[in-house]
This record gives structure tokens, C-alpha cells and sequence, in this order.
């Protein structure tokens, strides 16, 4: 939506239109060097600071590189043997801070004092300080560490940075202490806010839910800054250069917000002697914070490449990778900054001219320096006077009339306005960078969106209205039908108090606003409008629970149901690693990454940025333009007369939401993924191997939709090879010919993998999906459900979905939802009237009781209490659950008549109990399992039943008489137990346990004798020749050496890096082995950071894995740390790790370190063992600087005795 500028700013833009002679123009003829250096005409401050030697130019503040300070030559115009240097703050000045990092120095405009920021360790905070420019009077200005407890991001530490004196007194700077979390790097996301001088009244000036960059006052008092965004757009690109006015009005982009390259414009300064000129660094976005420098023309367009003049490289005006910094300019003409000169270790101090010219002002042998400045007064801008009204927390928007901007669309198409919030995660988020904020969907959208409401657009196109402050807001012109006519794809803010008015629609931003009738636009006749929820409501749009219910109410009957595959196309809910059937095919991008076919979605990874950072025309996205939004307006040929309106709109804004698959920000423990996903498809390829299938179907055309793991028998895998019209759901689709590889049709990643670099648009050209093969007749594999093979399928994708269900992701049934949270900058308001409580008696006789979902609710915490009586009073003692959530599952409730209340509250109130009485009725046995048995093998007995339900299970085993022996603490999901015995003959039975804790029955007994484990070792990895290993019983376990790693003479040398890694084996994986140990040795030439030595799972999901962590040892089993020791450097350390079945225990050097009970995780890990690093990702972080010998794997828990004996053995002789 355009926005309409105040005068002083409309004033400022005719300058800049005015003044192009002023701009770039012919270059001054170019100076020798000295002449140069002549320019620096007062004393230069500067920093010694460590390069940053990340990757994300938006988390500098959390490494820790300590060292530097802040200095000032006296004298820089001469050579550098001669200039008088006194530090102003150092490790070595009275005033001293300590050895930390010293950064972000900003010069008052006397030139008498200094803001800089200082972290004094490497996991703290950043904290803001002055001080005179000669070295006195030294104060802390903010410590934001007291907001710590509000962090749940990655690294460590609250940060105040990038401070910036304003003309009024107060300061200007960015903090991370409103602790909103980047989406995918879970880092802090540091937006602008303003304080007074002594620290105090510190507000957010801003609402943006990822990171803002070096704010700076321009010469007519705005706000200079660089804004990362990427609402539907790549998040890449698009950190742009944008003003605001100092109360937080007129956010207003300047330049670059839809340009791929350059992807960042960094340290953005006004250019001294002119108003339309800035300079800044321009940089790559996953790389540390330096690139090249140049200066923009505001003459020219907004994402006109034509405005740059690039000093270093002026044939390549857009180039954004180097090593150049922290521009300060002389004039237009000549720039001072950091940069690297040819050859050199360390960034220097540069200057440069308009023709290239460059001297070295000055370097350091050992350090980088930056953020130069000359220390004399600069003219302060003028101080803009303050609209906001703080005490409220709304603001209004006008807009004159949308059909400005949005050509080919009729006068009255438009009849509304939605205003959507782009929400700031500030809850956590399982699963390290490939997280469930990044699966919200399939690289469509990365944030949850908060549908606010609508509001009615005029005859004439106008709209005014009210919206909350604090939130990042963006808004979507909706037609008659609810279809996107177009979406801002950026967002503003409603400060409060204030009228943010806007001539159009993506109107050109240079030309003067169209002559306008007389009178005032129609929406100025009354108040302004409230938002109003949508047919369907307001708040978070989620797939699973929200649009999946009205796909299997209307779609899936022919789609994926008991009638077939209508046009091949599945929208049933089964679950997939990621998302769902019925989402996979709806966003499937058939014929080009660029587009999700049905749903008209942009795709916004980073490499297609250049189709997702363009300005979209109207009607070109999104329900303007789906398919599905076609069909469902058509009324699908009469195919879904019972689709209501409401469902209808729903469906549209699901749509236009573009594609998200989680709603909100909820999570479990278990992440975002099918740990179980990997094993059941590898399973069932294997036996379609058996059966002849893969003469036809490559493995890729395993496509995700064709396991069903919610309904089983429904799955495609089942139904293709099956004869139709029998007892199954048999479609007889199979064909005999070969798949044509093209045909994909879930394809979300049409290469097979997110690309993170920018790509041109022409390595996603358009292509058809070539028609499925349906000549000739179908082949049956499967004549009916009795067929072996058909069984087989069925066993391994109901094991598949057990598995599923026993780690279940935040959208399956059983999950153990931890609320996810948004930041809330202004309290969400106790609602009139209030929420109304409802309650559901489950079939297991659980009570589930909900409230409303909406964007009145949200942000809310919520009261629940079980009261003794309907008009008691609610108390500690009846407090059920404090939530942010909107339901909640009473299991422990007893039978009779139960009262509940429900408050509903913000930080400054709560509201009345709103209470309700339901009978509950007293809890029913579960049937007992059927179909128990017990296989005996080596050291365990192997135990499965058939599964029933909602229930979960208890495990007896008996022998040798007197009471059974309860196996699981806790009953479990599973319907399969590892019971690790190594002798005797057992009986065993199992228990269905409800929700409510009602037992059932014992099952029949399954009796087994236990056989015997093997003493020796299994699985040998010595490297006395080579690094291939010995597998007990004679053969081979080849190995896979990765990088510089070299085997031989007894020792695996990592000292230059690499590793080795083995084929996934059994013997060490815990879905086949009941109890195990790893023995090896180790021996460190370098500490390293985090170093893994072996490894064959990931932290908190599956598998194992034995690594050197902080001072000691991490054994981690199945989920569970069990942590002891001490890691040493330089010397050789024995290490045996163990799990015996019931608990994880670790020895060093022959004695016993760590011990932990353990039930864990028995997923499997269908990947390799790693030798020297870490299994679930490659880095430098976990990587083995040193040796590593005697490598050993057994199935057997290995005694205290047998590592001492290891131990007394020696270590390997080379």
C-alpha cells in the first residue's frame, strides 16, 4: 500500500528531484594519493576490531573475536610513521572495560563526546557507553542483560547496538531486548529503539520481525536505516535502505527494497554537502558484513541500478562481495573506509575517490581496524516535531483510493481491505536451522501470519480504519468472491495515536497524486472502521486443522478417497516427513520452482529472488490466479454444492496466505519432522524391489503421497497395484512401461534441494508434466488385500505410522503442544464479550475443553480451573494449566459432575471466570493387546502386539515365580518392546492404558529364552593398514575416507581434518540391538570447539553419537545426555561408552564417569557412522584435530572391568 509522505517530506523529495546536478555527475579529476590524505582535515577516530568471521551479516554481535579498542590519530594527513595516536578506551586505559569488543562508535555532532557499544564475554550481552572524546567521563548507558530471562534464541546474550545521537537528547539504537527470533537461524532479531540520554524510557521505535541495520540521522531529520524483510519474498535479498521519522511515523522505502543485487546495503551515511546523496557498503547477506562501497543517486528510481556508482568497482555498480566497510565520506567525491588492501592479513584504513584512487591511511600488523571518523562538529539535522500519542495502542489508516496503482482494475471491484500481521517468533523452535519455523511451509512463507480482520473499501476506493499499534502489518485487496485482487508484501505499522494516509495502491511513488473531486474521500464521512472478522474468523491460518477438515468434508471422496484418484490428484490428510498429502499436491511446483501450481504461491527460497523480489502486478498471485480458486468460484462443475461460503472464504485466505502449512508458532519436543519417515520408505522400496516394481518406478518416483501413514490402507503404494472393484481400495493404476522421469508430480524443490544461491530466472523455464501412462491394461500385482506382498506393504506403513506416533510432530494426534509465542509490544486487550468456555467428552472418557482462536484472544494467557463447586472461587489449588493455547485435555479428570472456569488475562489484568458444568462418566478398560509375540535373539527378546487407539502400554515379564516385573516405567506408544535379557526363559504381557490411566486386561502370554551375547567385539576398526574394518565372523565393513584423513600404522590422523565414515550396520543401531557398547581411543592436538568422535544419530532424535563437550565427555543415547569426565588435550584418553537397555553409562581411562537411566528414542539411523566428526551436520565446529585408534563395537554392555582391562591394554602403537 502506498504511503503518502508529510509535507516536510514531500518538501525534502522535490530537492531531491531538483538537485540531480548535484548527484553523481562527471567524477572530479582524480588526486594523487597524497593529495588524498590532505582531506583528512581534523583528528580520526577509529576502531581495532577483529573481523567478524560469520555468515549472516545479522549476528555479528554474537561472536567473540575480543581485543582493539577505540583510538584517535591526531594527525592522519601525514604519513603513517609519523601519527600521534593516544587511545580514548582500551585494555590499557584508566577507564578500561577489559579485553572484550570494543564496536559501533558514534560521534556526537560537537565532536565532544562518543556512544560505543562493549561485550565483555563471549556468550554476553552488549551493552551501550559514552565517553568524552578525550578519554573522560566514561557511563554505561544500557545493560538490557535483565531481559535474558525473555530469550529463547540461539548464541548467547541481549544486545544494544548501533547507537546514534539524536537532535533532541536522546539516543537512537537497535536491541535485540523485544527478543524476537530470526526464522530460520533462531538468532536475535535487534529492531530500532529510542531512550532518553541517562538510559531511561527506553520504547521500540519499530515493529519489523527480522533485523534492522545502522540507523542514522539524513540531513532534514529523518531516520536513516537498512530493513530486512521478507514478507512472501526471499529472505535473501531485501535488506533495503528505508527512513522513518524519529516518533516512528513514515516508515518509507528509499532504495533497493525490490532489487536482488545488491543483496544488503549496509552502513548507509547522508553525503556532506548534498541532500541527495548516501554512501554505504554493499554486501552479500550469508557472509560477514563487508562487500564494496558506493554511493546512491535518490534522483534516480527506488530500485533503479543506475543510481549507484560503485567506487571500487564502477563497471559493476551492483558487485556486493570484497571486503570494504563502515564508510564515512568527505564529500561526494571522496570516501574514507575499511577495507583490505591487495595482499594484506588485515582490514586497513582507506580513503578513495571518485576515480578509484586509494591511499592506505593506516594498518596494524595484528589487528583489523574500522569505523572511521573525523572528530570535528557536523550540523545537527532539524528536530521533526512528534505526532504520536503513546498512551494509546491504536493508529488509523486512510486510504485515498485503491484503483490508484492498479491498473486493468474496474472502479468498484475492490470491496475490502485485509490486514494481516506478520508475526515475530519469540518462542523457541526444535531442530537447529532446518526447524519447524523453516518447514512453516515449503519455502512459500517463513513467518506465522495473524489474519487481524477486514474492513470495507468505499465506492470511490477509499478506506479508513483502525489497527493495533506494535504489530508489522501489511494489507490484501479482496474482490467480491474473497480472491486477492493484490497483497502488499510489505509491512508498516499503525503508531499510535496517528493517521498514516496512503493515495493508492502501488502508485507511482515520483509523480504528483491524481486531481481529486472537491469533495473529501467517502471513508472521511464517518468514523473510522473497526476490523471485522471474515466469514470463517480471524487469527492464525493453519492447514492441518483448519483446511484439511474441509478438504475431507468436500474434496477427498474422489481425491484420494474411497472413489479413487480423480485427475491423479490426493488430498487426503496422511501425514509426510514434512507437511501433509493433500499440502504437497496443492503446492506441488509442477511446471516451474517459481510457482506452486495450484495455489498460485511465490516461491521464495533464495534462489529463485528474482522472481519473489519483483512488484507483482494486480490479479498475477495468489486466489487472483489459482487453479483450486478457480475450481471453488466455478462450484467445480456441481462437484461440491455443499462448499459454504464460509469454507469457501477460508479456503481463499488459506490461499492467500501463500501456502502456509503450520499456523502459529507451537511446538513439540519431537521437531518438525517424521524421525521414522527415512526407515519406512527405504523399507518399503526394498520390497517393492522384491516385487518387480522398480522395473517401472525409479527411486524418486517414491513420491511422498504415496504412503498414507494417517490412514493406512488408503496409501497409493497399496492402491496402484491393486485390482479395482475389490476388497480394498484398489485403483489398478500401474501400466508395464517405465516411469517418464519427468513426472513428478509433489515436486517442491524441483532440483531436489534448497538453493541458497541466486539463480537467473532462466534456470526455471517453464515445463509441462507429461500426462501419466494409461495405455493398455493395468498390471495387478495384487489380485485382492489377502496378497502376501499387499500384507507386507501394509505391515511395514503401519509400522511406519507407529513410529510416527510415538514422536509426534505438532500436527498429529498425541503431541505434547509447548505453546509458541509472538512478540506482543502492546498488551493484546481483554475481550468483551469474553471467550466462551466449551467442553467434548472423548470416547476414552477424556474431557477436552476449548476456547476461541482469534485475533482478540491471541496473546492472551489463559486461567483454567477445576473447582469443587460451580461458584467457587478459583485459587492455586484449582489451577489446571496456565496456557497460551486455546484447549486443553482434562485426562486426569474423575467421574461426576465436574465444574471448570476460565480467566482470561494480559500483564496489567485478568478477567471474570467463565465457568461450565459437564458430567463426566468414570473411566472404561481399554481392550487388551491381541497378537502378542516373542522373538529371542542375542542378548534381547524382541516383543510386538497389535496396536489399538489412542492407548499406550505396559510390559510384564515373568519368570521363576512371584509377581510380574514391570517393564516401562512410563507406559509407551509403541506396540513392540527390547526386553535386553542374556538368559533364562521368560513369559511375557502387555496392557492397554487409556488416557485416563484405566488398565485393561492382561494379554495372553508370549514366552521366549533368551540366547546369548557374543563376547568379542563385532565390528573392528584398528587402521593398521587402511581404514576399512573387521566384522565378527570374518569380512569387511568398507570405509569411505573423507578430506585429509589418513589411516595406517594403527591410528586415524585428523590433525589437517576430515573423517571416515561406515555403511549403516545393525550392530549399532538401536531399533535392532537391545543393549551396546563403543570403545575407541583418542587422542586431541588441538581442543577444537564442540569435536564429535563417533557418530551415528542426532542430539535429541535418534541414533548416538560419543563427544568432547565443554570440560568433559557427552555419551548421547536416543535422546538422552548422559555427560561425565574430563576431556583432555595432548595425552591419549580411553573411552567406552554403554547402553545395557535400561541405562547409558560412560567410563574414562578404565573408571566410571557418568551413569543415567535411559529409555531412549529407538528410531532408526539410516545413515552412516562417522569417525572424527559429527552425523547430523559436517562443521568445523565438530570436528576431531587430533588421532583416533582401536575403534570397537559390541552387543553386549561392556563392565567396568572390561574397560579397565581396555585401558591397561594401552593405547594404539604407531
Amino acid at each position: 500500500m502506498a504511503k503518502r509522505t508529510t509535507t516536510v517530506v514531500a518538501a525534502g523529495l522535490l530537492v531531491v528531484l531538483a538537485v540531480g546536478a548535484l548527484g553523481h555527475g562527471a567524477p572530479a579529476p582524480a588526486a594523487p594519493a597524497d593529495e588524498l590524505l590532505q582531506k583528512l582535515d581534523a583528528p580520526l577516530l577509529f576502531v581495532k576490531q577483529f573481523n567478524y568471521l560469520g555468515i549472516h551479516i545479522y549476528d555479528v554481535y554474537y561472536k567473540w573475536r575480543p581485543g582493539g579498542g577505540i583510538y584517535i590519530i591526531e594527525n592522519p594527513s601525514d604519513p603513517p610513521a609519523r601519527h600521534r595516536i593516544r587511545p580514548v578506551i582500551d585494555a590499557t586505559t584508566p577507564n578500561s572495560l577489559g579485553k572484550g569488543v570494543y564496536f559501533d562508535p558514534d560521534l556526537s555532532y560537537d565532536a565532544k563526546k562518543l556512544l560505543f557499544c562493549y561485550k565483555n564475554e563471549a556468550h554476553g550481552s552488549t551493552c551501550i557507553y559514552e565517553i568524552n572524546i578525550d578519554g573522560t567521563g566514561l557511563r554505561k548507558v544500557t545493560d538490557p542483560s535483565d531481559t535474558l530471562c525473555n530469550y529463547h534464541g540461539g548464541h548467547g546474550g541481549q544486545h544494544d547496538v548501533f547507537p546514534c545521537y539524536l537532535p533532541d537528547g536522546r539516543i537512537l539504537f537497535n536491541s535485540t531486548r523485544k527478543s524476537g527470533l530470526v526464522p530460520c537461524a533462531n538468532s536475535g532479531v535487534d529492531i530500532m529503539h529510542t531512550m532518553e540520554a541517562d538510559g531511561s524510557n527506553i520504547r521500540p521505535l519499530s515493529v519489523n520481525n527480522v533485523n534492522e541495520f545502522d540507523p542514522v540521522l539524513l540531513n532534514d531529520g529523518r531516520i536513516m536505516f537498512g530493513r530486512w524483510e521478507y514478507v512472501d519474498k526471499t529472505a535473501l535479498t531485501q535488506q533495503s535502505l528505508w527512513t522513518i521519522f524519529p516518533d516512528g511515523t513514515n516508515e518509507t522505502a528509499l532504495y533497493a527494497n525490490n532489487m536482488v543485487f545488491p543483496e544488503a546495503v549496509l552502513d548507509a551515511r547522508p553525503v556532506p554537502g548534498t541532500t541527495n546523496l548516501i554512501v554505504g557498503s554493499f554486501t552479500k547477506h550469508n557472509a560477514p558484513p563487508r562487500g564494496t562501497i558506493g554511493m546512491i543517486l535518490l534522483a534516480h528510481a527506488k530500485n533503479d541500478p543506475a543510481a549507484i556508482h560503485n567506487f571500487e568497482f564502477p563497471d559493476q555498480p551492483t558487485r556486493d562481495v570484497g571486503d570494504s566497510c563502515e564508510p564515512w565520506p568527505l564529500s561526494r567525491d571522496v570516501v574514507l573506509y575499511s577495507g583490505k588492501p591487495a595482499g594484506a592479513k588485515f582490514n586497513a584504513l582507506i580513503i578513495i575517490d571518485r576515480s578509484g584512487r586509494r591511499s592506505v591511511v593506516r594498518s596494524d600488523p595484528e589487528i583489523d581496524l574500522h569505523s572511521p571518523m573525523l572528530v570535528k562538529p557536523r550540523a545537527m539535522p532539524p528536530l521533526l516535531p512528534s505526532h504520536e500519542a503513546r498512551r494509546e495502542s491504536t493508529g488509523r489508516f486512510l486510504l485515498q483510493n485503491v484503483y490508484d496503482g492498479l491498473p486493468g482494475v474496474k472502479p468498484g471491484e475492490v470491496k475490502s481491505l485485509r490486514v494481516v500481521e506478520e508475526t515475530s517468533r519469540v518462542s523457541a523452535t526444535p531442530g537447529g536451522a532446518y526447524n519447524q519455523t523453516f518447514l512453516l511451509s515449503c519455502a512459500l512463507a517463513f513467518s506465522a501470519k495473524h489474519f487481524l480482520g477486514v474492513v470495507p473499501v468505499e465506492e470511490d476506493g477509499s478506506a479508513y480504519f483502525e489497527a493495533p499499534s506494535g504489530k508489522a502489518l501489511y494489507f490484501q485487496a479482496l474482490d467480491a468472491d474473497g480472491r486477492l485482487v493484490r497483497s502488499m508484501r510489505t509491512f508498516v505499522q499503525a503508531t499510535p495515536g496517528v493517521t498514516r494516509s496512503c493515495i493508492g495502491c502501488h502508485e507511482y511513488k515520483y509523480g504528483a497524486p491524481p486531481r481529486r473531486p472537491q469533495s473529501a474521500p467517502l471513508a472521511l464521512s464517518r468514523e473510522p472502521s473497526k476490523l471485522k472478522d471474515e466469514s470463517w474468523g480471524s487469527g492464525f491460518m493453519d492447514f492441518p486443522s483448519m483446511v484439511q477438515p474441509i478438504l475431507d468434508k468436500h474434496c477427498v471422496s474422489c481425491h484420494g478417497g474411497a472413489k479413487g484418484f480423480a485427475g491423479r490428484l490426493d488430498l487426503t490428510g496422511g501425514w509426510t516427513e514434512h507437511f501433509s498429502i493433500s499440502y504437497e499436491n496443492l503446492t506441488a511446483r509442477r511446471h516451474t520452482q517459481l510457482v506452486a501450481h495450484l495455489i498460485s504461491g511465490i516461491d521464495c527460497m533464495n534462489g529463485t529472488a528474482w522472481w519473489s523480489a519483483q512488484i507483482f502486478g494486480p490479479r498475477q498471485h495468489g486466489s487472483a490466479t489459482a487453479p483450486l480458486a478457480h475450481v471453488l468460484v466455478s462450484g467445480h462443475k456441481d462437484r461440491i454444492p455443499n462448499l459454504t461460503r464460509t469454507e469457501r472464504d477460508l479456503l481463499m485466505a488459506w490461499i492467500d496466505s501463500n501456502g502456509l502449512f503450520h499456523g502459529n508458532w507451537d511446538y513439540t519436543k519431537n521437531g518438525p519432522a517424521i524421525r521414522s519417515w527415512a526407515a519406512t520408505r527405504k523399507a518399503l522400496r526394498a520390497k517393492l524391489d522384491q516385487l518387480g516394481c522398480m522395473k517401472c518406478h525409479t527411486d524418486k518416483h517414491i513420491e511422498n503421497d504415496w504412503i498414507n501413514l494417517r490412514q493406512p490402507q488408503l496409501s497409493r503404494v497399496l492402491r496402484a497395484p491393486l485390482k479395482a472393484g475389490g476388497d480394498g481400495f484398489g485403483a489398478a493404476l500401474c501400466r508395464n512401461a517405465k516411469q517418464d522421469p519427468e513426472r513428478i508430480r509433489t515436486r517442491l524443490l524441483y532440483n531436489g534441494f534448497y538453493q541458497h544461491a541466486v539463480q537467473p530466472l532462466k534456470a526455471y523455464e517453464s515445463r509441462e508434466l507429461p500426462p501419466p501412462n494409461t495405455q493398455g491394461e493395468p498390471v495387478i500385482t495384487f489380485a485382492s488385500t489377502a496378497d502376501a506382498g499387499y500384507q507386507d506393504l501394509l505391515a511395514i506403513i503401519r509400522s511406519g505410522r507407529e513410529q510416527a506416533l510415538a514422536a509426534p510432530r505438532v500436527d498429529m494426534p498425541g503431541a505434547e503442544i509447548i505453546a509458541g509465542a509472538s512478540r506482543q509490544i502492546f498488551p493484546t486487550p481483554i475481550p468483551h464479550p469474553l471467550p466462551q468456555l466449551k467442553a467434548a467428552i472423548e470416547g476414552d472418557g477424556v474431557v477436552r475443553l476449548a476456547w476461541e482462536q482469534s485475533a482478540r484472544t491471541i496473546g492472551l494467557t489463559f486461567e483454567l480451573h477445576r473447582l469443587p463447586l460451580a461458584d467457587a472461587p478459583c485459587n492455586d489449588k484449582t489451577l489446571l494449566t496456565s496456557t497460551t493455547l486455546f484447549s486443553y485435555t482434562d485426562a486426569d479428570v474423575p467421574a461426576g459432575r465436574q465444574h471448570y472456569a476460565l480467566i482470561a488475562a494480559n500483564a496489567a489484568e485478568r478477567s471474570e471466570a467463565v465457568r461450565l458444568s459437564v458430567e463426566v462418566p468414570p473411566p472404561a478398560p481399554p481392550p487388551a493387546p491381541a497378537g502378542l509375540t516373542a522373538r529371542a535373539l542375542p542378548g534381547r527378546v524382541e516383543l510386538s502386539w497389535q496396536g489399538a487407539g489412542e492407548v499406550r502400554y505396559s510390559v510384564y515379564r515373568s519368570g521363576g515365580g512371584g509377581e510380574p516385573a514391570k517393564l516401562t516405567p512410563e507406559p509407551i506408544a509403541l506396540s513392540s518392546f527390547v526386553d535386553a535379557v542374556t538368559e533364562g526363559t521368560y513369559a511375557y504381557t502387555v496392557r492397554s492404558v487409556s488416557r485416563r490411566g484405566a488398565q485393561s486386561p492382561p494379554s495372553q502370554a508370549a514366552q521366549a529364552t533368551a540366547l546369548p551375547e557374543p563376547r568379542e567385539a563385532v565390528f573392528v576398526a584398528d587402521f593398521a593398514a587402511a581404514a576399512d574394518a573387521t566384522v565378527l565372523g570374518g569380512g569387511k565393513a568398507a570405509a569411505t575416507v573423507h578430506g585429509p584423513a589418513k589411516a595406517g600404522g594403527g591410528l586415524l590422523d585428523l590433525r589437517k581434518g576430515g573423517f571416515v565414515t561406515y555403511a549403516r550396520r545393525a550392530e549399532w543401531d538401536l531399533a535392532q540391538t537391545g543393549r551396546f557398547s563403543i570403545e575407541c581411543w583418542v587422542k586431541f592436538e588441538q581442543p577444537g570447539q564442540m569435536p564429535v568422535v563417533l557418530s551415528a544419530g542426532l542430539w535429541r532424535s535418534r541414533g548416538w553419537f560419543l563427544q568432547r563437550i565443554g570440560a568433559g565427555w557427552r555419551w548421547h543415547v536416543g535422546g538422552i545426555d548422559c555427560d561425565g569426565g574430563t576431556g583432555a588435550v595432548g595425552q591419549w584418553t580411553h573411552l567406552a561408552a554403554v547402553f545395557d537397555g535400561r541405562q547409558a553409562r560412560l567410563f574414562q581411562d578404565g573408571k566410571q564417569v557418568a551413569e543415567v537411566d535411559c529409555a531412549p528414542v529407538r528410531t532408526p539411523w539410516e545413515n552412516p557412522m562417522y569417525v572424527g566428526q559429527y552425523s547430523g551436520t559436517q562443521e568445523a565446529s565438530y570436528q576431531v584435530s587430533g588421532w583416533i585408534g582401536q575403534v570397537k563395537v559390541y552387543v553386549r554392555p561392556l563392565t567396568q572391568a572390561d574397560a579397565a582391562r581396555a585401558f591397561q591394554a594401552g593405547p594404539p602403537k604407531s
